[in-house]
């Protein structure tokens, strides 16, 4: 299994790196636009559609939180991620309204039964799937019954894929820059029947995928249900 101090270290530099790039960068700007005017509206519209105002929710693995900005006003959000550097930034983003905890996902800090709903973006695929079927169980173990996990999982043809590994060639590979945009992808979702494969390993029961122009082809979302 992949080292959890190689994992904090290599998110904390992400996050470190992330609040000192100067803002009105062409990819602070793509960022943003995304983060703010695509990836916010249809987070909430699968958290409105899944769950019921004042559920207990856990983002489970939270980096920034900004994308949060109106999940934590229609739920009780407790937001958990391994790197420091992401909790103090989530904190000040969010300030009160969410509780903050640092942790792995490997071995979340929770009691049993204890969430209506856990959700995160962008985390599935920096694991093996040997390591989300131990995430998985750990997820299951903290949902209450009939809890959900919604998951915004990039998928192998997902535009904003194309994109940053488009970058990444032009920078590595003919800049010869040796820049790291993110931490390693490893489990890209290929297609429906890959994630449904994924989810009838566990104990969940698969519910839906969604991978369309809500999002403009970026996000698989999959979801299911303890």
């Amino acid at each position: 299994m992949t080292n959890e101090k190689q994992i904090q270290d290599d998110w904390d530099e992400y996050w470190t790196a992330s609040e000192k790039k100067s803002t009105g960068k062409a990819y602070d700007v793509f960022a943003n636009f995304y983060r703010y005017n695509i990836i916010i509206k249809i987070l909430n519209h699968f958290i409105k559609k899944h769950f019921e105002p004042g559920d207990m929710l856990l983002h489970a693995g939270c980096g920034s939180g900004k994308v949060d900005m109106d999940v934590v006003k229609y739920a009780s959000v407790t937001a958990l991620d391994i790197s420091p550097e992401a909790c103090k930034i989530y904190k000040l983003v969010h300030g009160e309204k969410a509780v903050v905890n640092e942790g792995s996902i490997f071995h979340l800090p929770f009691d049993d039964n204890s969430f209506d709903g856990i959700y995160n973006l962008g985390v599935m695929e920096h694991f093996t799937e040997e390591e989300i079927q131990i995430i998985l169980k750990e997820f299951y173990r903290v949902l209450k019954p009939k809890g959900k996990i919604v998951l915004f999982w990039p998928p192998v043809n997902g535009i904003t894929v194309k994109v940053l590994d488009s970058a990444h060639f032009i920078l590595n590979n003919i800049l010869k820059k040796n820049i790291k945009l993110h931490p390693d992808e490893i489990t890209r979702l290929k297609n429906k029947q890959h994630a449904m494969n994924i989810i009838k390993k566990t104990d969940f029961t698969f519910i839906e995928f969604y991978f369309g122009i809500k999002d403009f082809f970026t996000q698989a979302v999959v979801i299911a249900q303890k």
